[in-house]
């Protein structure tokens, strides 16, 4: 069950991956959040969110977790413009069909679409499930604009036998309902996708990116250290010297081209892009003054 990290000490993955540098920022057991420690435990089921360059990503997860097949068979539910737009990014990759009951709609996708086949009916419909072989389908995405259709459909899929089931939910409440199940694998929010950017124009001092995490119950934020060690709480200072509040990590620090995995002895510098994660959005305040300065500095 999982990958080889699974039921061993954090530590141990820098000994399993040694020319891989990544960092464990936080770990959710059972809605329980878990600040990461050297002797911390992987358990089953844990959700762990972790920083690492891109390309070692996926070897990072196979550490986490069994790592699954190529996906190449993608089924989608709506021919909207967000069902059209992803047809349109997978099309030269995989296999992509796409269901839209409306005639015109449809019609207008298989003038429009070039690898892609268009079938006219209902996603909810098994008997049309089954004759697209849903059964051999990697990832079925429900992509209408109707809630209930989205997870019902995707319900349907994954009992049919589709490896992943993904849903697109507005409502926050539906999201989070599905996500505590196991009856879809995954349920988009587009709520969630866009607050990032609401929150990166309304947060204090300079932060330049945010990422509501876990439905907005946490936050990934990317913060520029701006002064020098006589106007800055940061800049100048040992990560391990920075009174960061609870719950709160730094992750990683971006210096111009460079990565840098943030450990207790890491200074930061003037202009350092700094990744922290906060498991208690309560601490944002916090956060943001720690990377005020000049006329907002407290």
């Amino acid at each position: 069950y999982g990958g080889p990290l699974v039921g061993h000490e954090l530590r141990t993955l820098a000994r399993h991956m040694p020319n891989i540098d990544t960092r464990v920022a936080a770990i959710f057991r059972h809605d329980r959040a878990i600040i990461p420690e050297g002797h911390t435990v992987i358990e089953p089921d844990d959700e762990v969110f972790f920083i690492a360059a891109r390309e070692h990503i996926r070897d990072i997860m196979g550490e986490l977790r069994r790592l699954d097949k190529p996906y190449k068979r993608i089924l989608i539910a709506g021919g909207g413009n967000i069902g059209k737009r992803l047809a349109e990014q997978l099309e030269r990759k995989y296999s992509v069909k796409i269901i839209e009951r409306d005639m015109r709609r449809a019609q207008y996708l298989s003038e429009q679409l070039q690898h892609t086949i268009v079938l006219m009916g209902d996603a909810a419909d098994e008997e049309l499930l089954l004759d697209e072989n849903i059964e051999n389908t990697d990832v079925f995405c429900a992509l209408t604009n109707d809630d209930e259709a989205n997870i019902l459909s995707a319900m349907l899929a994954k009992r049919l036998g589709t490896r992943k089931a993904m849903a697109l939910i507005n409502r926050p409440s539906y999201a989070a309902l599905v996500e505590s199940s196991d009856l879809i694998d995954i349920a988009v929010s587009p709520q969630q996708i866009t607050i990032g950017t609401l929150l990166t124009r309304i947060r204090k001092g300079d932060i330049v990116a945010v990422h509501s995490l876990r439905r907005g119950a946490a936050e990934a934020i990317e913060a520029i250290a701006h002064g020098d060690e006589h106007s800055s709480k940061v800049v100048g200072r040992a990560v391990e010297d920075i009174p960061l509040p609870p719950g709160t990590t730094i992750a990683a620090i971006v210096r111009g081209d460079e990565v840098i995995m943030a450990h207790h002895d890491t200074v930061i510098q003037a202009e350092d892009h700094v990744i922290l994660f906060l498991v208690d959005k309560k601490y944002i305040p916090d956060v943001e003054k720690l990377f005020s300065v000049g006329v907002t500095f407290l």
